[in-house]
């Protein structure tokens, strides 16, 4: 049920889209031809909605052929039938038809061209296949839109190359401002509002006002893109471009171009052909330090992983050096180190601290009758029965074959041979099911004032031994 319920919502949310881009093709499309026609045609000089047609293939597939025919109908429909009286009924239709039809062929053919439609960015290659791919996509559908135009009498042939230029031009800006903004937002998506984006947007413009004061000032307009690009990557390309871009179609659709380099036709193929000069080498300098960015972070992501592997590792090698296999606890070496240190430290500042040593009662026994995967069992029960009854600021470790040394600091003679009873007690409690119990006999000692680690170890094996000789299972205190 769930997955249905996931499938319905990505369908719902896939037309969300298709209606939200439909929209912008139109609203677009609408303010393109009415602030930037040519001449006596419903033909913008600056086509966006060409951008928003491949967007909607790359996003939707060849059912995107539908959507892009429809909006770009919804777009020329209108203005085309305007032109009935003037242009007739046979060639408004064919304007009504093919209109569209070539609008949805272009962005197809861009799409079917660039075969990138699910990278999340461009890449060198891929920005290659990009140009190459607008290139011919928007040369023949061009071609095919200027030759119906001559074939209907649109227009002369000595204005067949110009109306083709200047229409080609008009897509190809559509396609470069726009596209590569889509695939910026997709990478950022996650971090669309920021600072650095939002302060790069606002700075974009004020070059290009700037001109109409003095041309010369739109020359800040580099320095201030290289240092988006530098800051943001291929983000702060496409960006920079695309709202570069939008400015001059704006301000030269007002009459405020910002170098007055003419007026209607001439401007927008003038700054269209500035737009696309300038974007190419922008964009590259995007891609280029963004996969430069990428190969380091993943180089600095490798060169994590692996620290924390040797890290791992030499923490696991120190755990192995330290500790016994079997039972988990100390090993001797480690134990002998440990007694060594805390003899300095509790001679240094003159703190009790004792020690037990204790033997499993009997064990070769065990051994002999059980085998000895059985007796190391008993080894690990007992160690675990061990540790669990000890505080966290003992030290507990295997100290020979059934031996175990217990390290208790903080603690006299008295509270350290309570705590060896309490451990007794807890062994021969515990049920290790053999035929008889198992049972610990345990020498305790309190470090005396000035006496060597050694020294100290001696007094408790040789109270170990005294209860071994008084019948195992008990304990005795050093120099009772």
């Amino acid at each position: 049920m769930s997955g249905v319920s996931l499938s319905v919502d990505r369908v719902t949310l896939n037309w969300q889209k298709a209606a939200v881009l439909m929209l912008l093709y139109v609203l677009l499309g609408y303010l393109g031809i009415y602030y930037a026609a040519f001449p006596g045609t419903f033909f913008a000089q600056v086509w966006l909605p060409s951008g928003i047609g491949l967007i909607m293939f790359c996003l939707f597939g060849k059912r995107a052929f539908f959507l892009v025919f429809l909006a770009s109908l919804l777009v020329n429909g209108p203005y085309a039938w305007r032109q009935l009286s003037e242009n007739g009924a046979v060639v408004t239709a064919l304007l009504i038809i093919f209109s569209p039809l070539l609008d949805a062929l272009q962005s197809f053919l861009a799409w079917r061209l660039w075969r990138l439609d699910r990278e999340p960015r461009l890449s060198r290659l891929g920005f290659q296949r990009f140009l190459m791919a607008i290139a011919g996509a928007v040369t023949f559908s061009i071609l095919l839109m200027a030759n119906l135009h001559l074939l209907l009498g649109l227009i002369e042939p000595a204005e067949f190359i110009t109306r083709f230029t200047m229409m080609a031009l008009a897509d190809l800006q559509g396609l470069f401002l726009l596209v590569p903004l889509w695939l910026a937002m997709r990478r950022a998506r996650g971090n669309l509002i920021n600072y650095p984006l939002i302060a790069s947007a606002v700075a974009v413009p004020l070059p290009l006002l700037s001109a109409r004061l003095e041309p010369s000032l739109a020359a800040l307009l580099f320095p201030l893109v290289a240092v988006i690009i530098i800051r943001l990557r291929f983000v702060g390309a496409a960006l920079a471009m695309f709202i570069a871009g939008s400015c001059v179609v704006v301000m030269v659709a007002l009459g405020q171009d910002p170098l007055h380099m003419g007026e209607g036709v001439d401007a927008f193929s003038r700054w269209a052909l500035i737009m696309l000069a300038l974007g190419t080498p922008m964009l590259l300098m995007g891609i280029i330090l963004e996969d430069s960015y990428d190969y380091q972070t993943h180089l600095e992501a490798r060169v994590g992983e692996r620290t924390q592997a040797l890290q791992d590792a030499l923490a696991a090698a120190h755990v192995l050096a330290i500790t016994d296999s079997l039972t988990r606890t100390f090993n001797r070496r480690q134990m002998d180190t440990l007694v060594h240190d805390e003899v300095e430290r509790a001679q240094r500042y003159h703190q009790p601290m004792s020690i037990v040593i204790l033997d499993i009662d009997h064990f070769k026994t065990v051994n002999d009758h059980y085998g000895h995967p059985v007796g190391d069992k008993v080894l690990q029960q007992v160690s675990a029965i061990l540790a669990a009854s000890l505080r966290q600021s003992d030290s507990l470790g295997r100290w020979g074959g059934e031996e175990f040394l217990i390290l208790l600091p903080q603690i006299h003679l008295v509270a350290a041979a309570s705590v060896a009873e309490k451990l007794r007690l807890a062994v021969c409690a515990a049920d290790f099911g053999l035929e008889s119990p198992v049972t610990i006999s345990l020498g305790v000692a309190e470090l005396r004032a000035g006496e060597s680690a050694g020294d100290w170890i001696t007094r408790a094996d040789k109270a170990l031994y005294r209860a071994k000789d008084r019948g195992r299972n008990q304990l005795a205190v050093a120099d009772e």
